[in-house]
């Protein structure tokens, strides 16, 4: 059975040739990721640019998301620092140590919001300090948790409320470098509101970049509006990093259920991501507690799936997104086996929403093996796969960037469809571009659903049955 899942996976060191993208995209990788947070441009440019070049060779529609670093706090050391139990350490509101022994951070005007007594966490968590008074250009903080501080670890403030912009000029700066090397996704980190959409594509669209906008939500403020900024932007990741240390860590999975509900039910992408199998940088099976970790995402119903330090910087890049790939496919065959219910009955009062309904319903009924989805924009595919139709999606659209934005979308197989003459059919169009893609293959049974039946004419939303016959030509069903 083919996966319906997608595996996005972070590029960086340990993929950097050209034999490994190869390698990572035929074990699975639909999706790169390019972390905006470390790296230099050259870097993130010749990481785009390989990759595409090794999805052109394995023949594979594959996207770029460009993961921006957002308002995200991190300690500016050259070396590692130990932090003991009692000491008093004193970071600076500017960008200049006030003394030797004072660290400083990026963005450090937000520490203006710290008030005594909140929590000031360092690496994800490991290392806790209780912020005092500021005095002297300066924030002083007590260690409750100690240990070994590493260069450009994170700083989170779960107790304070941040006032800063949601777009920084760190951010800006990664959105001309995403826009030169033509990324498909652009990911905000620590959205806080749904106002943040908006600020994000007028940054993009003032360096010429037209793509869709995902929300990572990490964030209590985020949690408590998810509805609103799932409506506004185009897909979320559940970035469970940052949410574990920003939350208490018991809400993490209970959390991550309802945002991934509510995303589907809007017809909208999500990404599960964060420690899914972080044991594979060093060893090259993972623990059983990773591989459930996984299973669970899917069981949730999670578009995709997602890889980091496994396969940035670990040791077994390759056999991390092969058994991600295994997990996946193993969770996906006990789902269909079991016949778990999975389509979503919201309706957003859309006439396509009902028809994408029906078509999965339909598909069931007649034994159709594959839905064809003739699209534009991916609109219709994406309201299909919400469902989750064990019925292969097929999403046939005329341009490789709709393709390659649909590579995060699950179960969604992306074809290139043929110019069609004005007046032709793009419905039977799409069924030949399926059959020579060998997505088909003659006597199968498929439902065919357009909005746009006729190339240039009006929006009449269509749904056919069909067979498949010789040549991908579409016959009686």
């Amino acid at each position: 059975m083919a996966r319906r899942t997608k595996i996005v996976a972070t590029l960086g060191p340990a993929t950097d040739t050209s034999e490994l993208l190869e390698a990572i995209l035929r074990a699975g990788v639909d999706v790169a990721r390019i972390n905006f947070s470390h790296g230099a441009t050259d870097e993130h440019l010749a990481r785009a640019g390989r990759f595409r070049e090794a999805a052109r060779r394995v023949g594979k529609f594959a996207a770029i998301l460009a993961d921006l670093p957002g308002p995200k706090l991190r300690v500016k050391i050259l070396a590692p620092r130990l932090l003991t139990v009692a000491d008093v350490i004193y970071f600076s509101l500017s960008d200049s140590p006030v003394d030797a022994t004072g660290l400083v951070i990026t963005e450090p005007e937000m520490l203006a919001d710290v008030r005594p007594g909140q929590r000031m966490l360092l690496d994800d968590g490991r290392l806790q300090l209780e912020a005092g008074e500021v005095s002297g250009g300066r924030l002083a903080a007590r260690v409750t948790v100690g240990g070994m501080l590493q260069p450009n670890k994170g700083l989170n403030l779960p107790d304070t409320p941040i006032s800063i912009p949601a777009i920084t000029d760190r951010d800006r700066e990664a959105i001309a470098v995403a826009a030169r090397a033509g990324v498909d996704w652009v990911a905000l980190s620590f959205v806080r509101g749904p106002e943040a959409a908006a600020e994000v594509r007028s940054a993009c669209n003032a360096v010429g970049l037209d793509v869709p906008v995902l929300a990572k939500i990490e964030r209590p403020e985020a949690v408590g509006k998810s509805a609103a900024i799932i409506s506004a932007f185009d897909a979320i990741m559940v970035a469970r990093g940052d949410l574990g240390v920003e939350l208490p860590l018991e809400r993490v999975p209970t959390v991550q259920k309802t945002l991934i509900a509510e995303a589907r039910a809007a017809g909208k992408p999500v990404i599960t991501a964060t420690d899914m199998l972080d044991s594979m940088r060093n060893n090259p099976r993972p623990t059983r507690a990773e591989a459930s970790d996984v299973a669970n995402a899917i069981f949730d119903g999670t578009d995709a799936v997602m890889l980091s330090g496994e396969t940035a910087v670990g040791a077994y890049p390759v056999e991390a997104v092969s058994c991600m790939h295994r997990i996946a496919v193993e969770t996906e065959v006990y789902l269909r086996r079991k016949r778990v219910p999975s389509a979503v009955s919201e309706s957003n009062g859309d006439i396509d929403d009902p028809m994408t309904l029906t078509a999965c319903a339909l598909a069931g009924e007649v034994g159709a093996t594959a839905i064809i989805t003739p699209t534009l924009s991916g609109r219709t595919a994406k309201l299909v796969a919400r469902h989750r139709p064990w019925a292969r999606v097929v999403a046939v659209a005329p341009t490789e960037a709709v393709l390659q934005r649909l590579a995060l979308v699950w179960g969604i197989t992306p074809v290139r469809m043929t110019p069609v003459p004005a007046g032709g059919d793009r419905m039977a169009t799409a069924v030949q571009d399926a059959f020579r893609a060998g997505i088909l293959s003659p006597g199968e049974r498929v439902i065919v659903l357009a909005g746009h039946p006729v190339a240039g004419g009006p929006r009449f939303p269509t749904m056919r049955v069909v067979s498949v016959g010789d040549g991908g030509t579409s016959t009686e069903p």
